[in-house]
């Protein structure tokens, strides 16, 4: 025969080690924290300087739909791309997402950045899909006489 208190396994102490309260506090202290790290790492990009223009070098002209990366003063990363035969653009490799390196996808001619499917227009930068709230930030091509 079972007694009375088998019949409740869970002993008194476990269940005060964690009541609705505490439980609580540490869903919210998550909460909060994260709240923060998502305006560090906002703070942070914005405080990160951008590229304001490269050089494309070379002698070798784009062909519509090829991409180059260049690197400029600072050492950042710039993916420029010609996207017709009288227009090459430029802009920051960095996904303002979580700064993720942004590819070109000659295939569907637009920047996609690889770790959250986002995608942005080939021409503005502007976001297509995906979670970024911001574009791609916009580079000057400077001597692109040869481009």
């Amino acid at each position: 025969m079972l007694k009375t208190k088998d019949l409740f396994p869970v002993r008194v102490e476990d269940a005060e080690r964690l009541d609705r309260r505490r439980f609580l506090r540490a869903v919210g202290g998550a909460a909060v924290f994260t709240l923060c790290g998502e305006w560090a790492a906002h703070a942070f990009e914005e405080a990160r300087p951008h590229a304001s223009e490269v050089h494309l070098d070379g002698g070798q002209r784009l062909a519509v739909g090829q991409a180059r990366a260049l690197t400029d003063a600072a050492g950042g990363e710039v993916l420029a791309v010609r996207v017709d035969d009288a227009t090459v653009v430029a802009f920051d490799r960095r996904c303002p997402h979580l700064g993720c390196p942004v590819l070109w996808s000659a295939e569907h001619a637009r920047f996609e950045c690889p770790c959250h499917r986002a995608a942005f227009d080939a021409r503005t930068g502007r976001v297509l899909f995906g979670p970024p709230r911001r574009g791609l930030a916009s580079v000057k091509l400077a001597s692109a006489q040869k481009v």
